[in-house]
């Protein structure tokens, strides 16, 4: 058996959104304030002799997928290629075999940046088990090649994210917050959620800037939350009404907020005191018997 490290792989959600428009390259300008959740993923990877890499996974769909489009594998290539490519001068080539196990809870297509979260548990993983001694700089530049949300899953707790959300200024830490997640059993991909923004005739565009100050100035939750909100939302309750019906029963039930979280499906909400969230997640559990619930606390 070889060299084993066990890392956590923090589930997100986006606490604004706001989508800008469309760039040159195909990608939406984005200004978002991201934060990590006390729940996630764990990620194991073993040393093994030589090169390449393998995964397995507890989650059937993603056992059985296509390994190659998995982010975790593509996260160890990346790694691999851009430290050999780096230090090429130094070395003729590191041998960085490695098995990957992935224990899932985050939802997959939840909007809860479950396969970035798993890419960036592989860049940090790698850097400590092989010993390569990466910066967190060039961590995160490794994460962008592999997705846009990586990056924010490398730093964790609470940042801005802008461009494409690779672009990360850190924001002083979220009020602790008692949050209860749901995923109804339906899948939003990004494409199709970009696709709905494109098609409206209106949209809502969250104040970002005034929900940055608020955290920087530790107002009160309730103050915060009353800022919070995600561009894409409405055109996704529109497609799909139980998003919408999700948000309304936990507000009903003592939420300071509910709104989705990224792209959807997965709505959050944030409560100020612990046995109102049980009693909301009770009744959620109850009313919507095909969504996932889980109750965790802000990181």
């Amino acid at each position: 058996m070889g060299k084993i490290l066990k890392i956590n792989a923090d589930a997100k959600i986006n606490l604004g959104l706001d989508v800008l428009g469309r760039r040159d390259d195909g990608y939406h300008d984005v200004r978002m304030i991201m934060q990590t959740l006390d729940y996630g993923d764990t990620v194991t990877l073993e040393k093994k002799p030589g090169h390449g890499f393998t995964l397995e996974c507890d989650d059937p769909a993603l056992a059985l997928a296509d390994a190659d489009n998995n982010l975790a594998i593509k996260a160890a290539k990346q790694f691999e290629k851009e430290f050999n490519s780096r230090f090429s001068d130094e070395f003729k080539g590191w041998d960085f075999g490695m098995h990957i196990r992935i224990r899932k809870r985050i939802p997959v297509s939840a909007g809860l940046g479950g396969g970035s979260a798993d890419a960036a548990a592989v860049i940090k993983g790698m850097n400590a088990l092989f010993e390569t001694g990466l910066g967190k700089e060039a961590l995160m530049n490794i994460g962008a090649a592999v997705g846009s949300d990586v990056p924010f899953c490398i730093t964790g707790r609470t940042a801005l994210a802008e461009g494409r959300g690779e672009k990360l200024t850190p924001v002083p830490d979220f009020p602790k917050s008692y949050v209860l997640v749901v995923k109804p059993d339906i899948r939003i991909s990004t494409g199709e959620a970009y696709d709905s923004l494109d098609n409206a005739e209106s949209l809502e565009h969250p104040d970002i800037d005034a929900l940055e100050k608020s955290i920087a100035e530790k107002q009160e939750l309730s103050v915060i939350t009353g800022l919070m909100g995600n561009t894409f939302e409405k055109p996704a309750i529109e497609r799909y009404p139980v998003i919408g019906e999700i948000k309304k029963t936990l507000e009903e039930s003592g939420a300071l907020k509910a709104m989705m979280s990224g792209s959807g499906p997965s709505v959050f909400a944030i409560f100020d005191d612990e046995d109102k969230l049980l009693e909301a997640k009770d009744l959620t559990e109850a009313k919507f018997k095909d969504a996932y619930c889980f109750d965790t606390v802000t990181h």
